[in-house]
């Protein structure tokens, strides 16, 4: 009833010459939107939120750690194009093993990556707070709440609440282990060139993977060297993060190999844990 009473007033009113009410307005659809943040590339791997990336150093400048990028202006690289279409300026949160800062999605270029003139691509990004060089976790800038590094740390192999392989002794040179994210990382020389990753969580294997230093031609030949922190084909926690208060875990582990880095990363979810082997990130630096 009232809405009929509403229609009838109104044509009474231009009936009688007299002044129908002002229309409602609608806000205009770009203004509507002015705020949604840009859409982003889908995430980098399988079931975890972000990116993974790596701070940088200035061009020119020398490195601690022989894969770290240089870039002219940005603290933080993807190695990809994906973000080419985002719009720069494009917030996003980032957490490198010195905790999480603010930063800004700056553009996409073709840089010098390693030896020979080689070239990657980079998606660059800024950073609010100095980065030190090692793996970054790039997200999205909302949701992102409780966001913060673990801690990595060499602990010995007795330590991680399972039985040592056959014949192995906690001070054998052929062992390692760390504990980064809650869980356990044991390295086990299992041959010349050979060995073993296990991934543990409360002292049970949750995944495994082999480890091979292999051959290539000029290259040296020694035995695999579980200690040497340039050794091929050994894999090593490079940095842990709680990715949002209910967010995973995720340990980065990379591994020297004669072209470059592979870099693959383990994941906590509560009492559940695993090894991601099917996706990788791998810089190509340079033949050695």
């Amino acid at each position: 009833m009232h809405s009929f009473s509403l229609v009838v007033l109104v044509v009474v009113a231009l009936a009688d010459g007299g002044p129908a009410p002002e229309p409602r307005t609608q806000t205009p659809v770009a203004a509507q939107g002015a705020n949604v943040p840009a859409p982003l590339p889908e995430p980098r791997w399988t079931g975890l939120p972000g990116w993974l990336g790596f701070a940088t150093v200035k061009t020119g400048a020398e490195t601690q750690k022989y894969w770290t990028p240089a870039h002219p202006k940005a603290q933080v690289v993807l190695f990809t194009d994906v973000w080419k279409d985002v719009p720069a300026g494009t917030k996003v949160r980032l957490v490198s093993s010195a905790g999480p800062s603010e930063g800004a999605y700056l553009g996409t270029s073709d840089e010098l990556y390693g030896c020979d003139g080689n070239v990657a691509t980079f998606a660059g990004f800024s950073s609010d707070k100095p980065l030190p060089e090692g793996p970054v976790w790039v997200l999205p800038h909302n949701g992102t709440e409780g966001l913060t590094a673990l801690p990595v740390k060499e602990v010995p192999a007795n330590s991680l609440g399972t039985a040592l392989p056959k014949g192995k002794k906690a001070a054998s040179k052929d062992l390692r282990a760390y504990d980064a994210g809650g869980l356990g990382f044991l390295l086990t020389k299992t041959g010349k060139l050979r060995g073993q990753l296990t991934v543990l969580l409360g002292g049970k294997k949750v995944g495994t993977d082999s480890m091979s230093k292999g051959e290539m031609e000029g290259s040296e030949r020694s035995p695999l060297n579980l200690y040497d922190k340039e050794e091929v084909g050994v894999p090593h926690p490079e940095a842990a993060f709680q990715l949002g208060k209910e967010g995973p875990v995720v340990v980065v582990l990379g591994t020297r190999r004669y072209e470059g880095h592979v870099f693959t990363v383990a994941v906590r979810r509560g009492d559940k844990a695993e090894l991601l082997k099917e996706d990788s990130e791998t810089p190509y630096f340079c033949a050695f």
